[in-house]
């Protein structure tokens, strides 16, 4: 006979519900909230802190499945601090910088952790994956505020960086911010078969927030943007990957004539446009593109000469050595920036975390054939292809501003997964073999006497 404690249904604590939403919407968002700060906390810290007590101070009444993946992350902590470490013993002018690097890049992916946690029901899983998404708008509507007041013609100096700053030097980091999260919107739009209001609310607002990516002309976010639409259309319906297809072959009919004109540039298809000669913008299109390849050279002679890592937050400060002409330039690849500053595990680390993350999300995705499982799984491992994607071109994989609400997600996601197999592990067994009741989504599943470790 179970116990009271075991057979009590749990709920998340509103105030945990309630900061975890604030989390979501204001560290993206922040550089657009009054600087605030308490004795060198600023208010992300404070938010961080604010939930750790309270999920301490809120136990749950049953004992709690294992975080999945937590090897991974602790295997990636690690080579951090390694790097840290490695970077002391070459140069210890700047520890303070370097360990706030290093607190950094720790603090916002434990948010995983928090998330995990934190959630207790599936319903609060749900509300926060619609601020994840209310966030996404919001965000586009920023950027279109943005390319409304720069105009819609291209222009490299006037590129849209919302939701981060009005600086056209973080349009690449805003371009990346609109791929990862319209993979969720995405997959709503096409999987949230129980509401057409939501269905058609979130297709809107993946037109919406597509079309103001355009305006960050970051030829990375259209390509990854392509390849993620043919991965989420093909698994909708072989035609409508077809037409999209043909649609992106005939680029030139739908897109805006500023985004032609982007293309045509990187393409060199066409003269460049009034204006600019076509030795200036050959000299545009090397510096952006060309320059890359030239920092991953010279980043590939510090690997061989420093294979353990030459030290993490020092790459601007090294690469001058063997690239001159991009002195204190960031790697723009994270797979390589971390290969450089931490040694050559921390890619392979880097990778089997978001190998982890991937089959956590096609886990969540088979575990049945209901609503939720199929939009959050879904949603995570194409998120996850989306991370994988942008950090090719970038290093984003631990800016903490673009990635919080992927690590919430990730972590709540992993939570929807746990409670799910508990409550299967707790349901009783009816005269037919095999034949179970299904757990409705919208109540929390019982937990089990002895939960089922997510893998």
């Amino acid at each position: 006979m179970k116990t009271e404690s075991q057979t009590a249904i749990q709920t998340t604590p509103r105030s945990l519900r309630l900061l975890l939403a604030a989390a979501i919407f204001y560290i993206p968002n922040q550089s657009h909230f009054p600087d605030f700060s308490v004795t060198g906390l600023n208010l992300t810290n404070l938010l961080f802190i604010a939930i750790f007590f309270l999920v301490v101070g809120h136990k749950a009444p049953t004992k709690t499945a294992p975080v999945p993946l937590k090897k991974e992350f602790v295997f990636f902590f690690l080579v951090l601090t390694w790097g840290f470490l490695v970077g002391q013993l070459h140069d210890a002018t700047t520890t303070l910088a370097d360990f706030q690097v290093l607190k950094n890049c720790i603090t916002y992916m434990l948010f995983y952790f928090l998330a995990y946690h934190a959630v207790r029901d599936t319903k609060t899983i749900k509300f926060l994956f619609f601020v994840i998404l209310f966030t996404t708008f919001v965000d586009a509507y920023l950027g279109l505020r943005q390319a409304m007041d720069y105009g819609f013609n291209f222009n490299a100096a006037r590129r849209v960086a919302a939701p981060f700053s009005w600086n056209s030097s973080d349009a690449n980091r805003s371009s990346a911010f609109y791929t990862i999260y319209l993979a969720l919107m995405g997959v709503t739009a096409f999987y949230y078969r129980s509401s057409r209001t939501v269905r058609w609310a979130a297709l809107v607002c993946l037109a919406f927030g597509i079309f103001v990516n355009f305006f960050t002309y970051s030829r990375q976010s259209y390509g990854i943007l392509a390849a993620l639409a043919l991965i989420l259309t093909f698994r909708r319906h072989a035609l409508l990957a077809v037409v999209v297809v043909m649609a992106l072959l005939n680029y030139n009919l739908w897109l805006p004539h500023a985004v032609i004109t982007r293309i045509d540039m990187t393409l060199q298809t066409k003269a460049p446009p009034p204006g600019e000669s076509a030795a200036s913008l050959n000299k545009q299109i090397a510096a952006s593109s060309d320059g890359r390849f030239i920092i991953w050279g010279g980043a590939a002679k510090l690997i061989e000469r420093n294979p353990w890592g030459i030290g993490l937050n020092h790459f601007a400060r090294d690469i001058g050595t063997y690239a001159p002409a991009y002195a204190h330039e960031d790697a723009n690849n994270y797979y390589v920036l971390c290969a450089t500053e931490d040694g050559v595990l921390a890619p392979i680390a880097m990778i089997l975390l978001m190998l982890g993350l991937y089959r956590l999300g096609r886990s969540v995705e088979k575990l049945g054939d209901d609503q939720d499982s199929k939009v959050y799984g879904f949603s995570l491992w194409l998120a996850v292809i989306a991370v994988a994607l942008v950090n090719i071109y970038g290093s984003r994989f631990v800016d903490g501003n673009l990635m919080t609400n992927f690590w919430i997600f990730a972590g709540m996601i992993a939570r929807y997964r746990a409670m799910v197999l508990e409550a299967r592990a707790t349901e009783p067994r009816t005269s037919t073999l095999g034949n179970r009741s299904p757990t409705p989504a919208n109540r929390s599943p019982q937990p089990a006497s002895s939960p089922v470790t997510a893998r």
